[in-house]
């Protein structure tokens, strides 16, 4: 008895949005949502905090990584944990939601993403899985722009879906009321 008694004190219980149970210390929930908290809200330092050693971590460079904090940043993106499960060893699988100011303009709700997180010793060694956007928002942005401004669009947002320059937020900011009002006559 003292054992389960030690594990689930060791351990939070949480139902989460998702409708799953969470089994997961409060340190790993924290770091999980601490990264997500420093790399959606624009704090390049804090994530870079929060991740590995550069020899045991993937993911980007610094330099792709910074530009893709800035750009997130940048859309004021917003997530949310909404639930975990444990992928012994050391991983998580994660529901997230995100949302972002295209979410916003057309008023969708966020977009809900299962992601994978490695941890170790309190650091991020990797997060997997679909990069965080809303499929549909990013599609509907892609086409007008596409129909619109080709090369402007080609140019300012290279990868899309993917890590993207701050110059790939300016260029949807520039065009969120235009392409609004376009995205309500297409898919309203």
């Amino acid at each position: 008895m003292a054992a389960i008694i030690g594990v689930l004190a060791a351990a939070t219980l949480a139902i989460g949005e998702s409708g799953r149970l969470d089994l997961m210390s409060l340190s790993e929930r924290g770091v999980i949502e601490a990264h997500l908290d420093a790399w959606y809200g624009g704090d390049f330092e804090a994530a870079s905090e929060l991740r590995a050693e550069q020899k045991l971590r993937t993911g980007p460079t610094d330099e792709r990584a910074r530009a893709e904090v800035g750009y997130q940043a940048a859309l004021d993106a917003r997530t949310d944990l909404l639930g975990c499960e444990p992928l012994p060893p050391s991983t998580f699988r994660c529901d997230v939601s995100y949302s972002n100011v295209l979410n916003e303009a057309v008023g969708k709700a966020p977009a809900v993403v299962a992601q994978q997180f490695g941890i170790e010793h309190g650091r991020i060694l990797f997060v997997a899985g679909p990069y965080l956007h809303d499929e549909m928002l990013t599609a509907s942005f892609r086409r007008f722009a596409g129909l619109l401004f080709p090369t402007a669009y080609d140019e300012s947002c290279t990868d899309e879906p993917g890590l993207q320059p701050l110059e790939c937020a300016d260029f949807k900011l520039a065009h969120l009321e235009d392409w609004a009002s376009w995205h309500h006559i297409e898919y309203g």
